[in-house]
């Protein structure tokens, strides 16, 4: 089973696109964690998100293996030290636009174990990412209004 954040926004579904898209941005949410992008975002792109709690790092490789640009991407972990997959959507709505981010990640032999454990903490992680990137965009945009 995966997990899902959904949020609400006043932000134009191509503006809410290419804030949760910006990869690299994604750092400023995640804790301890650097993300990069080897050139643009097109298939077959690999992303990498290396964590680092004082002299250990690992490295979450990341492939883009579908993109719909202005509406969907798809992320599948290739690393050892993930595995799973990212599907982010942005649709149009009446008050602006909605993202959805459904993803599943778990320990490469564990995944039994761990893959419950990411479907209760990735909404928390993955919801404050979500919520800094449009949250942001929103504050950079005089008259809009907050993610919900």
């Amino acid at each position: 089973m995966a997990f899902t954040v959904h949020r609400s926004t006043s932000l134009p579904a191509p503006q809410t696109w290419a804030v949760v898209t910006d990869l690299p941005e994604h750092t400023r949410h995640v804790p301890l964690t650097d993300v990069e992008v080897a050139g643009d975002l097109a298939l077959g792109t690999e992303v990498r998100a290396v964590t680092r709690v004082g002299p250990l790092a690992g490295a979450d490789r990341m492939l883009v293996t579908a993109l719909e640009p202005g509406r969907r991407l798809r992320l599948v972990k290739t690393g050892w030290f993930l595995r799973g997959w990212a599907d982010i959507t942005v649709e149009d709505s009446p008050e602006g636009s909605r993202v959805e981010w459904t993803e599943e990640l778990w320990l490469p032999g564990l995944r039994r174990v761990t893959r419950p454990l990411g479907d209760r903490l990735g909404p928390v992680l993955f919801g404050r990412v979500v919520d800094g990137l449009v949250s942001g965009a929103e504050r950079a945009a005089p008259g809009r209004g907050s993610a919900r």
